[in-house]
């Protein structure tokens, strides 16, 4: 008797199942069929292949296009990201900002659920029902994270598709795996020679054409896509738009039609063949044990087992390294090859650049999360050494006059507009003020001002959250701001405008009716953009530090990582 009941509750069971999987949302690709999972009106669909896994051979390598078709895969699983690099810092960084805060900060490093070198994959997101022939304009996002770690299981847009619904213009999804930190931008020129250079940026350029070959049978269309990251997704963005001199084209198409930059644009770094590069290389060959190796240290370095490998890319140093702020791992010049074969600098000055509209901006206090790592800077003469440390080919007298634009007064410094407060440490402010700055504010403008006859750009700068202790509206808060939804009238904005530009590369189209403020398009004249604060949001003009970003123009092609 028990038997038999439990025979039939098995049955039961089973038939559900049975059921649910009938009920699953399908899609057959080139590859095979695609079987995901439905919740609150989004189907998704995560963890799908879109190269061959980048291991043995492989590693370091230009991604392969997926070679072998998967028949049925079931995309409803959580999906395999990435190898991070090894998160060192001083024990002592994170302990200065007050307990809630500092617990925050350190989860943004957290490691992914499953990490392997097998990770190159993606995910799409999209209403529930979708006709295979809807056309519907997609949005494909690129995380952040230094370009030292990152994944896509840490986002979740579902709220912007339903809120694209809700409008009645919906949208598409999609997110991507690439290789970050020794397993996407190791250079040196052993890797030049054999063409294995910015392979994370490949990476991303080979999910962006599994896109347009595929996402028109999930109801996308190949001809409506926009290119969306930020930090490092941001700064990916931009190195999409002027890959292979700007033509973004593939079999005769555009890959993407607009952009959103988020906190970042270039992020100039020495050649691949560089000193700095090929020490970086030379330090994880002998952490590896591949020093003299019979067939040469790449052909070493590839059959390294992971673990070991792994643990040998600590010797390069991370984001925040016990000496201070490290960008080790960045986008280089390759000349030998064709992918990005100038500078930045060089690049937009000549303006090779894909013609697309540009929606970009920055939040207000960029430096003060990457100021926690330069707790020994605290006067001019150990600010200047931090500096070097970050950008190796600057002269000591470009960093003076840098500091001479920035003077050791805390009202000026960031987090802005707080007077004295929020001061960490002497010199915190200032410290923040110039990386953010540097790396993020003045290479936006620079890059505006060096396309703006060209492109259609909105500008953006964001001073919500300016209460947060000690950090403002730092680097990242945009992130906080898209999965809480708060504070809500920034949030509100911000979502109407990109899902106005997805649709119709113009952030103003969704609001004629006056629920949020027209955007002007930015000029070198007017230099008009959008400021989105806690409660309002309203046109200012980008001219701030205007002596202090006269001076870094002069300059800029000095500052490579």
């Amino acid at each position: 008797m028990r038997l038999s009941i439990g025979l039939w509750v098995l049955a039961s069971i089973s038939g559900a199942l049975a059921a649910c999987i009938d009920r699953a949302p399908r899609v057959r690709i080139a590859d095979g069929t695609v079987i995901g999972f439905s919740n609150n009106s989004i189907d998704t669909f995560q963890g799908i292949p879109y190269a061959d896994p980048p291991i043995g051979e492989l590693r370091f390598k230009t991604p392969r296009p997926l070679s072998s078709p998967f028949g049925i895969f079931n995309a409803n699983s959580t999906p395999r990201s990435c190898p991070p690099h090894p998160i060192v810092t001083d024990p002592n960084i994170f302990k200065l900002l007050p307990p809630p805060l500092s617990d925050a900060v350190n989860g943004y490093f957290h490691t992914p659920t499953i990490v392997s070198e097998d990770c190159l994959n993606l995910a799409v997101q999209r209403p529930s029902s979708t006709a295979s022939n809807a056309k519907l304009p997609v949005l494909v996002w690129i995380y952040g994270g230094s370009f030292q770690f990152g994944s896509y299981e840490d986002y979740d847009y579902s709220p912007m598709i339903t809120k694209s619904v809700a409008l009645g213009h919906p949208i598409i999804v999609v997110r991507m795996q690439y290789r970050t930190g020794t397993w996407g931008f190791l250079a040196g020129k052993d890797l030049q020679e054999e063409g294995s250079t910015n392979v994370g940026l490949k990476d991303q350029r080979l999910a962006l054409q599994w896109v347009a070959d595929n996402i028109a049978a999930f109801g996308g269309d190949p001809d409506k896509i926009t290119i969306w990251g930020e930090s490092a997704g941001s700064m990916s963005v931009f190195y999409q738009t002027i890959a292979y001199s700007g033509d973004n084209t593939y079999r005769g198409r555009k890959l993407f039609r607009g952009a959103i930059m988020n906190s970042g644009s270039a992020l100039p770094g020495q050649a691949v063949g560089s000193q700095t590069s090929q020490g970086y290389y030379d330090s994880l060959v002998t952490a590896a044990g591949c020093d003299g190796a019979a067939d040469g240290s790449l052909s070493c370095l590839r059959q390294v087992p992971y673990d070991r490998l792994y643990n040998a890319t600590a010797a390069i140093p991370g984001m925040f390294s016990p000496d201070g702020l490290r960008m080790s791992f960045v986008p280089r010049t390759d000349p030998k090859d064709t992918f990005l074969p100038s500078s930045t600098f060089d690049l937009l000055k000549a303006q090779k650049i894909a013609q697309v509209p540009v929606l970009s901006g920055t939040q207000d206090d960029e430096g003060t999360l990457f100021g926690l790592s330069m707790l020994n800077s605290t006067n001019s003469t150990t600010l200047t050494k931090a500096l070097h440390d970050l950008y190796p080919v600057v002269s000591s007298d470009v960093f003076e006059s840098v500091l001479n634009v920035y003077p050791d007064q805390p009202s000026l410094g960031s987090p802005f507009d707080t007077g004295n407060a929020n001061q960490l440490y002497q010199g915190y402010k200032r410290n923040a003020a110039i990386v953010g700055d540097l790396a993020f504010h003045f290479q936006k403008r620079a890059f505006h001002e060096a396309v703006a006859s060209k492109l259609k750009i909105w500008n953006f700068n964001s001073k919500y959250g300016k209460a947060t202790p000690f950090l403002g509206t730092f680097h990242g808060s945009d992130l906080g701001l898209m999965s809480s939804g708060q504070p809500s009238v920034p949030y509100q904005a911000i979502l109407q405008y990109y899902i106005s530009f997805i649709n119709f590369l113009d952030p103003n189209k969704l609001g004629q009716n006056g629920e949020v403020p027209n955007w002007p398009q930015w000029d070198t004249n007017g230099k008009k953009m959008m400021e989105f604060r806690d409660n309002a949001t309203s046109v200012v003009t980008d001219n701030a530090r205007q002596e202090a970003y006269e001076y870094f123009v002069k300059v800029q092609d000095k500052f490579l990582l």
